[in-house]
């Protein structure tokens, strides 16, 4: 049957003479866009559907299963055929006019023979193409990091490891690596949960790397999470790995080495050394650490 448009006065009398049993609400949002909601209609009874939204168009499959189809620019009305099947589902969707998203949303009318919904409010929660669309830059940038770290650890993956990987990467030039014992020399905080029992610093062309032997003194296990080098300044280097990543057992010692990255082949020392663990929590502080 072809449709009708619905006024602004036929609008509200339909609501008037609807009662307040079957009053029913669908939320719609950009996040679930496309998945549909039920709602119940009956042979003979009509129902209202009212949108909050204005709406360029509604699209009903199956309009001959109805006396009457209304339509307005944000309220729908549909009376079903008295003959109609229990249990028919028919989709309805409903095709915003503003431009924002979600863009539509898909409705399945589904017939039962008492339980109609006489009065649906159906609520929109727009939001602007040009939101979605800075989302979406978002991801795909995050999407290129990604792609970007795992070529990167694809191409380390390939390179040859040992002393020939060193050489062939450049981080180790003719001159090797060099080293210097602080067993000595570092400065102890006193009264940690963890002590520092032997530090040795490395250096080659590209690289530095702490080897640290920790005494632990908690009756829990403890892992690194974080550490950082702090020069006079203020200013921190952050490591580019901390290795291993198991725990050091309670009252127990273990090994950590840290690989960083220094700004440049003149920043010796002295630093500050702090390892954490998760939280902040225990953590450890080594001064008057340097680099051959």
């Amino acid at each position: 049957m072809a449709a009708l448009t619905l006024s602004a006065g036929a609008a509200a009398q339909v609501r008037d003479a609807s009662d307040e049993e079957g009053v029913g609400r669908i939320d719609v949002s950009a996040e679930r866009e496309g998945t549909p909601h039920e709602l119940t209609v009956s042979p003979g009874l009509a129902t209202l559907l009212l949108s909050d939204s204005p709406v360029a168009r509604w699209e009903l499959t199956g309009r001959e299963n109805f006396r009457r189809v209304m339509e307005g620019t944000d309220t729908l009305a549909l009376l079903p055929r008295s003959d109609v099947k229990e249990g028919t589902r028919l989709k309805l969707t409903l095709v915003f006019a503003d431009g924002a998203a979600p863009a539509r949303a898909e409705l399945v009318l589904v017939v039962h023979p008492a339980l109609a919904q006489r009065q649906v409010e159906l609520y929109r929660h727009p939001r602007s193409m040009e939101s979605y669309q800075q989302e979406v830059r978002q991801l795909r940038a995050e999407v290129g990091r990604a792609q970007a770290e795992v070529e990167r650890l694809r191409a380390t993956q390939a390179r040859p490891d040992g002393l020939t990987g060193l050489l062939a990467s450049g981080v180790m030039m003719d001159e090797g690596v060099a080293f210097r014992d602080l067993t000595l020399t570092f400065q102890r905080t006193q009264k940690e949960a963890l002590s520092m029992r032997r530090v040795t610093t490395f250096r080659a062309a590209t690289r530095a790397a702490i080897r640290a032997t920790l005494q632990s003194h908690l009756d829990v296990s403890w892992r690194p999470m974080g550490a950082a080098l702090v020069d006079g300044t203020g200013r921190t280097v952050s490591p580019l790995g901390i290795w291993p990543q198991e725990a050091i057992a309670p009252d127990a010692e273990g090994l950590i080495i840290l690989e960083l990255e220094l700004p440049s082949s003149k920043a010796l020392g002295p630093y500050t050394l702090k390892l954490w663990a998760e939280g902040g929590m225990h953590a450890v502080t080594v001064r008057n650490i340097s680099f051959p």
